[in-house]
């Protein structure tokens, strides 16, 4: 008996394990013109897909996820939160905060949802379980506007209301479910699967030899058959490549296929590189196109990827989850994100220098910033001497001090 099963009472008959064993249940869809099926599991199989959804999935299971609580002050970590727990140290006892948001990324990026089942106990979500988004159906009901979610089990299908489900959307176009980039860019991603499989047959095939032999007399069809097989066996695939052929009986080879230079396959594998990159939302260079890239700027770089690629799926997160799991108005999930517009030492320490000489930080609030421990006497704010309160002037100093 699985976990997710010991998580209801025997009467309720709810059993979370999924139909397919290996996480995804792939619908195979309309064929693409490229004559290939665009499913989650295929388009992975392109490098460049893989390293967009690995890039996004990783850079946001990288960085801290807190609860917050607004103070007269200004906020604080609210570590004894029990939802801080969950997003800080376990969501369940089987995955690691880093695991589990990687895998709410993955399902974003592939199928447009993440569900997971809360664990209510006691009246806080004592764990939160990841859900199959394939199992998932969200439903609506056309009269009162109820969201219900209906889940597919070995056991039939089960019914959850919506404060048992942590619902992250995508791109959405009605608001009640999401949809993955993969179903509106599916020709483009079947373009870059097909350029694939042809270089893998190109290279299978000798990377050369391809076109028709022509023989001056008439073969019955056992001789063809045992000729096409002789010539397979002696010039076609990688370990072939490079013989020369020796034709008899007056046999000619006539070419009748491009090479991949003349059908610019290096080219178009480059295209499609620069449309994965525009449909995942991410910089080219991140992702391995190095053509004009320029590495003169890392913070600016950083900036681009924080600001245009991640901050959008950040707040889809960070808003679910308070609507979700927090019940105090006081209480706030937020990623910080510090860490990615880190720069080279130097700069870092320049731009600490003016917030200090400026009187916004305090030395021991960049030492934490820096990992290192407090100081006595590092939390005094100091003040240029050369400036002072607008309207009011100084008093004089007396000549006899």
């Amino acid at each position: 008996m699985s976990i997710l099963q010991r998580l209801f009472k025997p009467k309720e008959k709810r059993d979370f394990t999924q139909r397919d064993p290996e996480g995804w249940i792939d619908i195979l869809g309309p064929l693409t013109s490229s004559g290939v099926h665009v499913t989650p599991t295929t388009a992975l199989s392109v490098p460049a897909v893989l390293r967009a959804v690995s890039l996004l999935s990783g850079a946001v299971a990288s960085l801290p996820l807190k609860v917050f609580r607004r103070t007269d002050k200004g906020r604080e970590e609210a570590t004894e939160n029990q939802v801080y727990k969950l997003l800080h140290q376990a969501p369940n006892p089987l995955q690691t905060p880093f695991t589990f948001k990687e895998l709410i990324m993955n399902h974003l990026l592939l199928s447009g949802n993440f569900f997971a089942f809360i664990d209510w106990q006691g009246g806080k979500p004592a764990a939160l379980w990841p859900l199959n988004p394939a199992a998932v159906t969200v439903e609506q009901d056309q009269t009162t506007g109820a969201i219900t979610y209906r889940i597919n089990t070995i056991k039939g299908q089960q019914v959850l209301q919506p404060r048992e489900v942590l619902h992250i959307l995508g791109m959405t176009l009605d608001g009640i479910k999401g949809v993955s980039p993969i179903t509106f860019a599916r020709e483009s991603i079947g373009g870059a699967i097909a350029e694939l499989q042809h270089g893998q047959n190109f290279f299978r095939n000798g990377a050369a030899l391809s076109g028709v032999l022509q023989h001056p007399g008439t073969l019955s069809p056992e001789a063809a058959e045992n000729l096409r097989r002789s010539w397979r066996e002696k010039y076609s695939g990688p370990d072939n490549a490079g013989k020369v052929a020796v034709l008899e009986e007056g046999m000619t080879f006539q070419p009748v296929a491009l090479s991949n230079k003349d059908s610019q396959w290096l080219e178009s594998r480059q295209v499609s590189v620069l449309d994965i990159a525009r449909i995942f939302g991410v910089p080219p260079a991140l992702i391995g196109h190095l053509e004009k890239a320029s590495y003169s700027s890392q913070e600016a770089q950083n900036l681009e990827f924080l600001t245009h690629s991640l901050r959008p799926w950040l707040t889809r997160i960070e808003q679910a989850l308070n609507r979700a799991l927090i019940t105090h108005s006081s209480l706030y999930v937020e990623f910080t994100t510090g860490d990615l517009l880190r720069t080279d030492l130097k700069s870092r320490f320049d731009a600490y220098r003016v917030a200090l000489a400026a009187g916004f930080m305090s030395v021991n609030e960049i030492r934490k910033l820096e990992n290192l421990p407090a100081v006595d006497g590092g939390d005094i704010l100091y003040r240029p001497l050369n400036m002072g309160e607008l309207g009011k002037e100084e008093s004089p100093i007396d000549e006899g001090d």
